[in-house]
């Protein structure tokens, strides 16, 4: 009567439906059949849930294609579902793989990019201009172009300045038009926190020899490092995400680059951007979502093989923005 009761060890602690096993013992032979799998990504304990087992061996897999990374933190998750031509014709199981990144806070780049722009004009914007548009092919990150971006929806109407804004509310009352403009965020705050070439998108920038050259003659390490690493992006070109399909607003960056220590305006305007899209209801936060049969191994293939250059472009970008943001840049 003293004894505690005690569960017989053939009974399962977690219960899982017959149907949801059968469709991860399908998505684990995919797996093996698509090459990814080997000995070395199974847990040491694998579970009743099929599927968990899976994602574990996905994450075990993105890790090892990875690296160590600094700044980027990227996740993964997997979701069975029925897919069909519309709601109500099921087609099959499939899988839904999500990836996103998660948030790694506000590192300052702004020191570095001047730096490197009084160096060589356009350095600094070119190195700028490569880090946005391989962070969009990766792990969005929060810019001075983006900042911007996000001012006009919050503020300005969709327009350039606050103007239009001014117009809408206060007409031609100039003693409120003051009062207003001085309460807001306005365009004459970004053009007094970052340089011009940080916010203009139709800049020419340099060319992949003339950053070669740079490099071979630059004295600073740093700088020949900074190009080094834009060089490598620049060799990878992965190819894009294509977010047409998605509704809504993208909410899920994976960092903040401020411009300084003394940038007050980006963390503004990003938390009136995000109280804005959150009130809406109207956004997403993965940065990519395919959906794949549970036996169609031809497609995970493909994802694989889409994964391998992304996991490649998202390790140089994070070695790109860890130069940039450690370090003494003030004097060169």
């Amino acid at each position: 009567m003293f004894q505690l009761p005690s569960i017989d060890p053939s009974i399962p602690c977690t219960l899982v439906p017959q149907a949801s096993r059968r469709r991860g013992a399908l998505l684990a032979r995919t797996l093996i059949r698509a090459g990814a799998f080997d000995a070395a990504l199974m847990p040491s304990r694998p579970g009743p849930d099929h599927i968990k087992t899976c994602q574990t061996v996905l994450e075990g897999w993105v890790r090892r294609e990875l690296g160590a990374l600094r700044m980027l933190r990227p996740y993964f998750g997997m979701h069975l579902r029925e897919t069909g031509n519309d709601a109500s014709q099921a087609v099959g199981p499939a899988c839904l793989i999500e990836w996103g990144g998660e948030s790694f806070g506000v590192r300052c780049v702004g020191p570095a990019l001047e730096c490197l722009e009084r160096h060589r004009p356009r350095l600094g914007r070119t190195v700028l201009r490569a880090l946005e548009r391989y962070a969009f092919r990766t792990l969005p990150i929060y810019t001075p172009a983006v900042v911007m971006e996000c001012a006009s929806d919050v503020y300005w109407y969709g327009e350039c300045d606050e103007e239009m804004a001014l117009e809408e509310a206060c007409g031609d009352d100039a003693e409120e038009r003051k009062s207003m403009r001085d309460s807001m965020v306005t365009r004459a705050m970004f053009d007094s926190t970052f340089p011009c070439w940080a916010l203009e998108g139709r800049t020419r920038l340099l060319g992949r020899r003339t950053l070669l050259q740079i490099a071979e003659s630059a004295s600073d390490r740093r700088i020949a490092s900074v190009i080094e690493s834009v060089l490598g992006l620049l060799a990878m070109n992965p190819p894009g995400y294509d977010w047409a399909f998605r509704e809504g607003r993208f909410v899920g960056y994976s960092g903040v680059l401020a411009w300084g220590r003394e940038d007050e305006l980006t963390c503004r305007v990003l938390d009136d951007y995000e109280q804005m899209v959150s009130e809406s209801g109207d956004y997403f936060e993965t940065c990519g979502e395919v959906p794949i049969g549970v036996e169609d191994h031809e497609a995970l293939t493909g994802w694989f093989e889409y994964m391998r250059s992304w996991c490649r472009a998202t390790h140089g970008l994070d070695t790109l923005i860890w130069q940039l943001s450690e370090g003494d840049w003030s004097v060169k």
